[in-house]
Parts: C-alpha cells; structure tokens; sequence
C-alpha cells in the first residue's frame, strides 16, 4: 500500500534518512521505534504529505484511505462532539437529507413510482453504509475513550487539548480507513481508555503504523518492529519484547563478526609487515594486501546505549504509619467525589491508583499531596514524615531561565559539583547539557528534569501523577529503575502498566467515591480481577477477602515467595562459588604447602561448601521445576 524508496532527508544540523526504504502492505501491524529525534514523527508526516523528502520516492496506492493522529491537535469548533465524529461521515448525512426530501414529496404524490423507486435505491445505499446504526456506532467509539453520554452533547471548544485528542482518536476510528498512522495515541488516554483502544486495534483488521513508548501497548497491537537508527531503518518480525530480545542477539552477532574480522586484519597486517622485505614471501604479501584491499569492513556494534545506575538520595526511617485518611470527604459543589474515606498508608508501601476517568484518582493524590483541602474527616501524618510530589504540569513552575546544574545544586547545596553531575547523568543529563538553560529543553526532558528535582530531597512518601507520560523508552527505563529503588513510599497514578507493574506492591482502585485494595503488582490486580468475574457478586465497597479470595491471594504470595526463594538462591550460588574458589587458592598456593593446619582447615571448608552447593543446586531445579 506504501513505498518509501531510496528517502534522503536532511536539515541543517543533522541528517534523518539516508536512502531509507520502508514498505507497509495491507494488514501491516508496525511499531516504529526509535531514540528521541530520529525522525518518527517525521515519517509520518511524510507519508501524508506534511514533509517533503529531499531525495526519493513516497508511494501511495491511490485507492487507499489513510487516518493520521498527530502528537498535537489545535482545531476547535461550536460543534457537539458526537456531532464532529458523525461529520466524518457526510455522504451518509447527505443520503439522510435526499430520504426525509423524498419521503416528503411521496406523501403529496404517493402514486409516483419513480420516487418510490428512487427512495429504495437511496435507502439501499443508506443501509449498505450502516446508516440506520452510525450514531450508536459513533458513541460506542467515543464512550470507549472516555466520555459520558452528557460529554457528547458538549460542544468541541469546551475541552481541554488531551479531551479534544481524543476526539480527533475518535473521528479517525470512526471512519474505518484503510492503514491508521497513529503518533502516540496513549499520551493523552487513562488506564480504562488505553485497554479499550488496544482491544479494539487488536480486533482491527487495517493495516496499522503505531508510534507508542508503552510497552505493554505495543506489545499487544503489533507484529512487526520498524527500528529508526543512524539514518536507516531495521525491520523485526514480532511484538516490541521479541524485537529487544532479537536485538540483543543482532547485536551480540555483529559484536562477534565485528571481533572476528579485526582479528583476521591484525594477522594479516602482522603477516605483511613480518614478510614484506623478503622475496621468498612476496607472493604471500601480495596476496594478503590484496585481500585486506577487497575486504568488506564490518562496521563496529553500536551496542546498546549503556546502562545508567540511578541513585537518587533515600530517606531515613520513618515511623510505621505514613499518613491515614480518617472519614474523609471532598466535593466540589453538589459533586461528590469522596464521603467517609478510610485508607491507612504503610511504610514501604507502593501503591498504584487505578480505576476510570474521573472516579477521583488525582483528587485522592493531591489531597495527600495538600493540594487540595478536605471538605470534612481528617487526613493525619506519621510524625516527621517528609513527602514530594510531581504532578502532570508541575515542571511549568520550574525557573526556565536558570541552568539544570543550577536548580539541582540549590536542591542539595553540600554536594560537590561531580556529585550534581552524577546525579544529573543518571537521569540522562550529561557533558555540556547540565549548564544549558531549562528552557531550551523538549517537554520529555524537563518532565524527566522535574521528577529529578524533586527526588534529590529526601522524602519519606513520594506522590507521583503520571510520571512516564511524554517520556521515551529509555527515559522511562530511567525513572522505574529511580522509583523502584527508593526505599520510601509511595502513590501513583499512571496508565503505562509496564511501569506499575515493575514498582508497585499494592494496587488500589478508585471507583465514584469508593476504593478496593489488591496486595499485589499491577499482575496480580487484573488477575485479581478475572478470578473475581468468576466468583459470587460481593459487596462492591468491602475489602475483605471471602475465604475463596484468601485462597487466590495466598496463592499469590506462594508464588511470589518461590520466586524471591530462587533469587535468593541464585545469589548464595554465586557466593557459595567465590568461597570453593577462596580455598582452592589456599590449597594450591606453594606458600601455604607445609603448613598442615592451614590445608586441612581448608580441605573440610572446602568439602562442607561443596556439599552445601549441591544442596542448594537441588533445592533450585527442585524450585524452577515446581515454578513453571
């Protein structure tokens, strides 16, 4: 259907393409992937004619439709939202216009067989077009991303920017058309809305060009990898998991084919540079220098980007009640949004606030966070407990005239400047980027810049909205690995489930005004969830577990205890490996040889830890075996 040939394209600072080719055929499910920069979002725009490419060939089968979601949208109208979705389809709005005409001229001239007629072809091609079912079509669309029936009968100009995505979302799958070129449709989605439009995109039978940093929705949505890197682009068959694994394998294969050749090229040098001067050996040289002359170079491995530790500074030991919701209520108005909430926050708790759009998430957050005031009970805090929060829109406040150096140093003013830059690079921020003004950032980095400001102060519970949102993959990679080793608390919100899943161990959902604890990851609480469906209907707002429901939960944690165990036991492994080791090196240091003690001491070390290896090599395969 598309056939990008032989694309060159090139700005002042640096080249994107450089005789890319790119095809997407019918059916096509393609992730496009790449670091920040690369030129994604340009390739796109390319394929529906925003950009033009200096050199090559942008082929389009003309007998194709083609729906394109951008990052931004900046139209408005006085329409009603269901009324903008149902525009974009005028052909069966003008056939509904041509019915009511000649419905009307019939009833003065009911004998007229022509109008009859042409009232059933009319009406033919309104039914061939799913007419009589379009508005219901049009707000099951549009109730799957998030809007009340009310919100429809709401003009378009009313929303916020994400609001009036989503209804730009809502227009193009509406339409049905033939390949959707999709620019990051999940930034602006909550967690109910992400999985109805992955349903439904896996259940779609178009072709599909996706621009995603979720994980987890890539890997549901699509079968092929499109990799963007150093102006060329590199195709995988699979989901995303399946191309970081291939990836690495690609990597470690050309990093062997790479070392292979160099050492072929060092021989060879070290042969003509050995025999160059002697006749006896000329035609050898001369054959070796021919065949260094024809030889195609390997390019070296790029390798993956290498691996930032992130050490952000950790609170000290707080007491073991963190903070306590006590009969609390909040509305706003005659909206009632909490009444008689009770929620106790743990040390070393975790939590990830789930539920839909509008069920009081962010409420719940920013009461913690004292953002916004109870409107009755009380919220009360373990003595000198310490929080932070980052909100969506909170880097708006940060001082974009000063340096990035700067506001982390005034964060933390005992530490040294390799300390500020240390703790800068971890989060991606290196060389001369630190003494750059926060203004010249992209909206990812300084979201990233945000997060880093406020976890370099120690604090004992950090309240987090949505921290992920706007970051790429590795970005994101950055702030898991933040969050999952921080030693506090903490409450978040987030829709990528990758990242929910990786740092929490309590999932709470919120849902109108009640909330239900799962003691778990992310994992658990949809497992949770589908065991629950099956089960007797309980009392919606009870969080005690039914005898059926310890069971699952303690099947759980069985599971979660094997697996801690086999962690574990890789690690004494290892240990137990370093030991044999220490004591061969006694038993076989010279020095040590007449010292009879000293190699028995050894020799029964060495049996005992032996037999304590084989051991624990049992219990592991015993473990795995039982695990799978």
């Amino acid at each position: 259907m598309i056939h990008l040939h032989s694309i060159t394209k090139t700005y002042p600072d640096k080249t994107l393409f450089k005789d890319l080719d790119l095809v997407v055929k019918r059916g096509s499910r393609v992730g496009l992937v790449g670091a920040n920069g690369s030129g994604k979002t340009t390739l796109l725009r390319m394929i529906v004619g925003e950009e033009e490419a200096d050199h090559g060939q942008v082929q389009i089968n003309k007998k194709i439709s083609i729906g394109y979601l951008p990052q931004e949208i900046t139209t408005t109208s006085q329409e009603t939202i269901l009324h903008e979705v149902l525009n974009e389809t005028p052909e069966i709005a003008e056939l509904e216009i041509q019915i009511e005409a000649i419905s009307a001229q019939i009833s003065s001239e009911p004998d007229n067989h022509a109008l009859l007629e042409k009232l059933g072809r009319v009406q033919a091609e309104f039914e061939r077009l799913n007419g009589w079912s379009i508005e219901s079509e049009a707000k099951k669309v549009l109730g799957g991303l998030g809007f009340t029936p009310e919100q429809m009968k709401t003009p378009l100009e009313q929303f916020s920017g994400g609001w009036r995505m989503r209804v730009a979302l809502a227009k193009l799958l509406f339409k049905h058309p033939d390949i959707l070129l999709l620019d990051e449709p999940t930034n602006h989605l909550d967690l109910a809305s992400l999985i109805w439009l992955e349903t439904f995109l896996k259940e779609w039978s178009g072709a599909l060009v996706l621009i995603s940093h979720d994980r987890t929705f890539l890997d549901k949505t699509i079968n092929q990898i499109f990799e963007i890197d150093h102006a060329t682009i590199h195709s995988y068959a699979g989901n995303y998991s399946k191309y970081i694994a291939e990836k690495a394998l690609r990597i470690e294969q050309q990093r062997a084919a790479y070392r292979n050749q160099q050492k072929l090229i060092d021989e060879t040098e070290q042969f003509i540079e050995r025999f160059r001067y002697k006749a006896s050996k000329a035609t050898q040289v001369q054959s070796r220098v021919k065949v260094l002359e024809k030889l195609e170079r390997i390019a070296p491995p790029e390798g993956e980007q290498s691996r930032i530790s992130v050490r952000i500074p950790q609170p000290g030991r707080s007491t073991r009640i963190i903070a306590e919701f006590s009969g609390v209520a909040k509305a706003y108005g005659t909206l009632e949004v909490f009444r008689n909430l009770n929620l106790l926050i743990e040390r070393g708790q975790k939590i990830g606030l789930v539920g839909p759009n509008g069920a009081g998430k962010s409420t719940l957050l920013k009461m913690l966070a004292q953002e916004e005031p109870l409107s009755g009970g009380k919220l009360k805090w373990g003595e000198g407990v310490v929080s932070g929060y980052f909100a969506q829109h909170q880097f708006e406040a940060l001082p974009l005239e000063q340096t990035l150096f700067d506001l982390i140093s005034a964060e933390n003013p005992k530490w040294l400047t390799t300390e500020v830059r240390n703790y800068l690079g971890s989060f991606l921020f290196s060389g001369d980027t630190v003494d750059k003004q926060i203004k010249v950032l992209s909206g990812g980095e300084i979201s990233r810049l945000a997060l880093a400001k406020m976890l370099a102060n120690p604090s004992h519970l950090i309240l987090l909205d949505e921290p992920t949102n706007h970051l790429d993959m590795r970005s994101r990679d950055v702030v898991q690995e933040a969050i999952s080793g921080f030693s506090g608390s903490m409450v978040c919100i987030s829709h990528d489930r990758h990242f929910l899943n990786a740092v929490t161990n309590m999932i709470i959902e919120v849902d109108h005004g009640t909330i239900k604890i799962y003691p778990g990851n992310y994992e658990y609480y949809i497992w949770r969830k589908s065991q629950q469906s099956s089960e007797t209907t309980r009392s919606e707002t009870s969080v005690k577990t039914t005898p059926a429901a310890k069971q699952a939960s303690g099947e759980y944690h069985d599971r979660k205890k094997q697996s801690n165990r086999i962690k574990k036991l890789h690690k004494l492994i290892q240990d137990c490996e370093v030991d044999i080791s220490e004591q061969d090196k006694i038993l076989q240091d010279p020095a040590a040889s007449s010292e009879y003690e000293k190699i028995q001491a050894a020799l029964l070390e060495k049996e005992s830890l032996e037999e304590k290896y084989l051991e624990l090599l049992e219990e592991l395969e015993t473990l795995q075996e039982s695990f799978k």
